[in-house]
């Protein structure tokens, strides 16, 4: 459980203590999955124009990200992480909100997502937000290892 004050803001998927958190997201990802089924974005396609990139830092302390990229018709979420210890206080949703926000703001219909199947903590999050499960959608491949999911943003 999470304690102490924390702050959500756009970071620099370049920066060097934010590829440090993406490295741990990946090696957190392939200890779960197969290398086929993880769909890692690069930080540099993260720090495109048609994406925004948000850091969460807790106490001074770098401990979770997420991003949204602009697909035309839709938002993909992408990179949504918190380190365990800051799990469980709100956080990740917080994060969501925002990400949905700059989504709406970018006048696009749909927020869409790929998950894994035993990522219980990022479906139930996802659930409890509205997100239903669709079949695959580009680029992704039909995956049993994957869950992709959308939700209308009115």
């Amino acid at each position: 459980m999470t304690t102490g004050t924390y702050t959500i803001h756009e970071g620099d998927s370049l920066d060097a203590r934010v590829r440090a958190l993406i490295s741990e997201l990946d090696a957190f990802n392939s200890a779960l999955y197969p290398a086929e089924s993880n769909h890692f974005d690069a930080p540099e396609t993260l720090a495109g124009a048609r994406a925004i990139f948000l850091v969460v830092e807790q106490d001074g302390e770098l401990v979770g990200c997420g991003a949204a990229k602009n697909c035309g018709g839709w938002a993909e979420l992408k990179r949504m992480y918190l380190m365990p210890k800051a799990r469980g206080g709100g956080m990740a949703l917080a994060m969501l909100v925002k990400l949905l926000d700059w989504a709406r703001a970018e006048k696009l219909p749909l927020a869409r997502l790929e998950t894994g199947n035993v990522s219980v903590g990022a479906l139930k999050l996802y659930r409890r937000a509205g997100f239903k499960e669709i079949p695959a959608f580009p680029p992704y491949k039909p995956d049993p290892l994957s869950i992709f999911m959308e939700r209308a943003l009115r």
